[in-house]
Order: C-alpha cells, then sequence, then structure tokens
C-alpha cells in the first residue's frame, strides 16, 4: 500500500514539471521561427545545423521550427535540403506571427 501512494506522489510531482517543460519549448520555438527566416534571408538559405548555431538550438528544435516555418509557408524546403525563403510571405508573416 505505501508503495502505491509513493507512485502516486511521484506521479502528481512529475505532471506539473512535464507541462511546464512543453510550455517552455513552445516558447522556445516561437522565438526561434523569425531567428530561422531571418537567417535565410540574410545568408539566402538555412538548415537545422545552420540554426542551430546561430539560435543556439537542440537539433529536434531546428528541425521542429524549420517545419513550422514551412507550414506557415515562410520557407520552402529545396532538394538539396536547405531551406529558402518564399519572397512573398517574408515581410507578411515575420512582422505579424
Amino acid at each position: 500500500m505505501l508503495d502505491f501512494v509513493f507512485v502516486i506522489v511521484g506521479l502528481l510531482c512529475l505532471v506539473p514539471l512535464f507541462i511546464l517543460a512543453k510550455g517552455q519549448r513552445k516558447q522556445v520555438l516561437a522565438g526561434a521561427l523569425p531567428r530561422a527566416v531571418e537567417i535565410a534571408a540574410s545568408h539566402g538559405w538555412v538548415s537545422p545545423g545552420r540554426l542551430m548555431t546561430y539560435a543556439n538550438l537542440t537539433e529536434r528544435d531546428a528541425k521542429d521550427t524549420l517545419a513550422e516555418a514551412c507550414r506557415r509557408g515562410l520557407l520552402f524546403q529545396a532538394e538539396d535540403g536547405r531551406y529558402y525563403v518564399k519572397q512573398t510571405s517574408l515581410n507578411s508573416e515575420v512582422s505579424n506571427p
């Protein structure tokens, strides 16, 4: 019975930590999105590695940021694996996400 109580208390402590981590990750990705478009515009292209270097992100966060930028129509992925700016949406989407 005591083991069951410890499991329940442990879960009650861990759930808020997972929720907090998810919220922080969303903030990181939201902040990295304009940075990805800025890097692509200034250097001509951006890759997950370049975004990791310039925005201090993990590889997973960089890939997710670039995928989100593609979903929003800010960037497109070419056959070479690099991401390039879609010129028509650069000014409208980055300033008002």
